[in-house]
């Protein structure tokens, strides 16, 4: 219990910071109420409506609701519309769920202007984001007394063993989720015993729409949690495997041995230059460092970042580069790197493209045609056609840099920027800057060590 409060007392907002959220989304509510349109109403909405915010977290979704009648052209174009002016004088970006929106950062506050339409049924839904007000007004008449402070915990033990956020680039678990399970649980303790029990195929069912098995065999997923507010809605979908199975190791520790690392995790210590070139001696790892561009928040950065890491490791893979891992680091105005660890750099000249079996003969001459002069081929192996090709790239080294030329023109503003510095780094590269850089240290660290910070508590 003692390590419970002093986890809470660390990540419960003070009275004056709700105040100020609170004023000032009022003030932006007032401001968008104030302007001509055809929006009905604004709300706050979101964990900060909740009061399940954690402190420093002081995110502000500003909903702003359109009638049912209105088309969908004029709801985005509306909506942009009163976004674009709240922005103004500030720096924005058009953001995406299933239509477009407003985000950015305003005195501090990291703000969304997102349009819904204005109505009291899933059943009648026309966007996707119609059911976070409906998420909003369920989860603010179900929490009883003291479990608003019982979600806080359960998202900050969520974020120290790093399973907590509703980007796909981290496939883990949404804050919406976290509150879920206090309501199922009743308190944070409570959710990580029950936690610690899971298996593949958990159902969480808080309203009880339908049973385990009708749900495990509509839903085919290691974790399902039914959406109160819409029955035919897993709204853990986004959950990955792995993240699944990290919160479940996690909670096992906790309940062996409890500790305030958990929530809040130790830095870790860095190794030595000579370790670490000794350690990228023994893999093949290579970096790619860009500058930070110019006027664009740091927030908004991220989720490029992440996005334009993903699609060079998904490129590097699909050309022959087995990739063992990749992450992306980040710090404010100075550096965004994307690092790569794959099997080989080098590949072999040529690679086998296996075909059509040979019994079929459509796609079988498709095929052979559309590689008129391999290097070897087409032959039949194990029924199939198998022909021998000269691969384009045989170098990691080589292939980023026609990789990042290509990319460039596909990007984001905020990469594209950033991409007119950018650099392979190679291993000297990689030991200069960690040696003379601390946040990179401890980020790099963390990454070589590839070991679960939670079994050491």
């Amino acid at each position: 219990m003692e390590i419970l409060k002093k986890a809470l007392d660390k990540v419960t907002p003070t009275e004056r910071e709700i105040a100020a959220e609170k004023k000032f989304a009022q003030k932006l509510i007032a401001k968008i109420m104030g302007m001509r349109g055809k929006h009905t109403k604004v709300q706050l909405v979101g964990s900060i409506a909740r009061g399940t915010h954690l402190r420093g977290d002081n995110d502000l979704d500003i909903f702003v609701f359109f009638p049912e009648g209105l088309s969908r052209e004029g709801f985005e174009k509306e909506g942009l519309r009163i976004g674009k002016a709240v922005f103004r004088g500030h720096k924005w970006e058009k953001a995406y769920s299933e239509h477009p929106y407003i985000r950015g950062i305003i005195n501090g506050f990291r703000v969304e202007i997102v349009p819904a339409y204005d109505i009291e049924d899933a059943a009648k839904l026309k966007s996707a984001v119609d059911r976070s007000a409906l998420h909003n007004e369920y989860l603010v008449s179900h929490f009883k007394k003291g479990q608003q402070d019982e979600a806080r915990l359960l998202k900050q033990f969520m974020k120290g063993v790093k399973t907590y956020g509703a980007d796909l680039s981290v496939s883990s678990f949404p804050g919406y989720v976290a509150e879920l399970l206090i309501i199922k649980y009743g308190t944070f303790e409570s959710a990580v015993k029950a936690a610690a029990k899971w298996e593949n195929g958990e159902v969480i069912d808080v309203e009880y729409h339908t049973t385990s098995q009708e749900a495990r065999k509509k839903f085919e997923t290691h974790f399902i949690v039914i959406d109160p507010v819409d029955k035919n809605r897993n709204v853990a979908a986004a959950l990955s495997q792995n993240q699944y199975a990290r919160f479940i190791a996690a909670c096992r520790a906790f309940t062996k041995k409890p500790s305030l690392n958990f929530f809040f995790p130790k830095p870790h210590k860095a190794w030595s230059g000579a370790k670490l070139s000794a350690f990228l001696k023994k893999t093949e790892f290579m970096a790619v460092m860009l500058g930070y561009p110019t006027g664009i928040v740091e927030d908004i950065m991220w989720g490029q970042l992440k996005r334009f890491g993903r699609k060079i490791a998904q490129m590097a893979q699909k050309t022959g580069f087995a990739l063992k891992r990749s992450e992306e680091w980040l710090e404010h105005k100075k550096h965004m790197i994307v690092l790569l660890e794959v099997e080989s750099a080098t590949l072999q000249k040529a690679k086998i493209l296996s075909g059509p079996p040979a019994t079929d003969q459509q796609n079988s001459q498709a095929f052979i045609a559309a590689h008129p002069k391999p290097l070897s081929g087409p032959r039949i192996e194990n029924g199939k056609w198998v022909i021998e090709v000269e691969r384009e790239y045989t170098e990691l080294e080589k292939f980023l840099p026609a990789l990042l030329k290509k990319l460039k023109k596909e990007e984001r503003e905020g990469i594209r920027k950033a991409l007119k510095g950018v650099k392979i780094m190679r291993e000297k590269e990689i030991i200069s800057l960690y040696r003379k850089n601390r946040a990179f240290q401890q980020f790099l660290t963390g990454y070589l060590k590839g070991e679960e910070d939670f079994l050491d508590y």
